[in-house]
């Protein structure tokens, strides 16, 4: 069965929902709670304050307006106490929606009844002669309309002081409510800080766990063991890590069977290659040239040959090491073109020209002398016309330009194709002899420099031929 992994993004977006989620609860709930609290306080005083203006102004500007009626000196158009009553009794309404203590209500209703009453009186003095029952308003002023709007101011003075008391019953509750709610605070707060404490410990093994496995791995991995595999994890980027590195080590394992299987084609390359150069008619032939010299008492021409034999024998073999500088290899040619001058005087004549700056840059051994043995076998002697070989190097931007040209037969374009494509598979078509030496170098210089590097060849059937070597200019010196 195969074991569930979760992510650490996961995991993490779990531990926020059980942790944010009590708490933004919490935090609605508190905000509910003191905006009913607040809304019911502020419509308390709300309350009061309409209350105790009315009270303040309502008895002493009807029994003014009524006083002034009675005593002729206004009329009922001129101060409308009417007016004042509607106000005042929209102004009871409105408190007694508002007001949700029931005896509070019962006391606004009474107020209304009373406003009623009020106006009945104030009817009977408009209703009368004002100036023919000046006695009788007066008296209906001091027994009616002094005494209601008297129990009207005492009754709205009850309302006030109920609303206080309601007002202040409220703020005990908002009181008792906000130490619940910080207790509550408290306690969901050290919850989440247990929570915390207990998942980060939790999580945080089952993350540094892994890790340090994977360290270990690496180490092992860094001291040269391939055969381990990765831990394994029930985090799935850690596992996803385990997994990469796995196989990363296989691949690992197979460039390194890679590198041995190209450093033992470059070995039988390397072998080839000397194998050819120590060609055994090279070398009788020399020697027989140097007998023929030598018979012919041309002694200076013997000195000449063998120096030239030597320098050409040490300059190829340099120790074992497989690079040299470019002056080396200039010299290498040299010695290998004065030796088959003096066989092929009539046929062949040479120049090398490589600029100074570049003879302390370092190159492969053996590059340009396969080179120049196949332009001179297989394409000067197959030319009627005196033959000219022209080996020239110079530098362009970070490479090293090396090019051999000739003026020898040549090739067809067939013959050229093939010998591009015998260059390109690395000497791979051995039937292509005169070839091999070529392929051979190309394949040499991929090998140590990379695929941006190798030989070019370009050639005209009846013209000639030119050999391009392009090396990089990054290291000087003999390595």
């Amino acid at each position: 069965m195969m074991q569930k992994r979760d992510s650490i993004k996961a995991k993490l977006q779990s531990m926020q929902a059980i942790v944010f989620i009590p708490v933004i609860i919490m935090i609605g709930i508190l905000l509910y709670m003191m905006a009913w609290q607040n809304e019911q306080y502020r419509q308390s005083i709300r309350n009061l304050t309409m209350a105790t203006e009315f009270n303040f102004d309502f008895k002493s500007n009807i029994d003014y307006k009524m006083y002034r009626i009675v005593i002729g000196a206004d009329t009922f158009d001129s101060l409308n106490p009417y007016e004042e009553l509607e106000n005042s009794r929209r102004l009871f309404e409105q408190l007694k929606d508002s007001t949700p203590q029931e005896n509070s209500k019962k006391g606004l209703d009474g107020i209304i009844i009373l406003i009623g009453i009020l106006e009945k009186r104030i009817e009977d003095i408009r209703t009368s002669n004002i100036i023919g029952d000046y006695d009788r308003n007066m008296e209906r002023l001091d027994k009616d309309i002094y005494i209601i709007t008297e129990l009207i101011q005492e009754t709205m003075s009850d309302y006030i002081y109920n609303e206080t008391k309601t007002l202040e019953s409220t703020r005990l509750k908002l009181d008792s409510q906000t130490k619940r709610v910080i207790a509550s605070c408290i306690v969901v707060s050290a919850y989440i800080i247990v929570f915390l404490i207990v998942s980060f410990s939790s999580f945080g093994k089952k993350i540094t766990k892994p890790i340090e496995e994977l360290c270990q791995y690496t180490m092992v991995l860094a001291n040269g063991s391939l055969k381990v595999n990765a831990p394994k994890s029930n985090i799935r980027e850690i596992q996803m890590l385990s997994d990469q590195y796995d196989h990363m080590v296989i691949r690992i394992g197979e460039l390194i069977e890679h590198i041995r299987e190209e450093q033992e084609l470059k070995r039988k390359t390397e072998l080839k290659l000397l194998q050819a150069q120590i060609n055994p008619h090279f070398l009788y032939n020399t020697l027989d040239t140097i007998v023929w010299l030598a018979e012919g008492k041309r002694h200076q021409d013997v000195v000449d040959m063998i120096t030239a034999l030597s320098s050409f024998l040490r300059m190829g073999l340099n120790n074992g090491k497989d690079f040299i500088t470019i002056r080396g290899e200039a010299e290498h040619v040299k010695s290998y073109l004065q030796i088959q001058h003096f066989r092929y005087e009539d046929i062949m004549d040479y120049e090398i020209d490589f600029k100074e700056q570049i003879m302390d840059f370092s190159t492969l051994k053996l590059t340009l002398q396969p080179i120049v043995e196949n332009a001179l076998y297989h394409g000067i002697k197959n030319c009627r016309k005196k033959g000219f070989l022209k080996i020239s190097g110079w530098q362009e931007e970070e490479d090293i330009l090396l090019k051999v040209e000739d003026n020898g037969i040549g090739m067809k374009p067939e013959e050229l194709e093939k010998m591009q494509r015998l260059v390109r598979n690395g000497g791979e078509d051995l039937g292509l002899r005169e070839g091999f030496g070529i392929a051979n170098v190309a394949e040499r210089i991929r090998l140590n420099f990379g695929e941006a590097y190798g030989v070019s060849i370009e050639s005209e059937y009846g013209v000639g031929t030119s050999v391009t070597v392009r090396i990089p200019a990054a290291l000087k010196g003999n390595r």
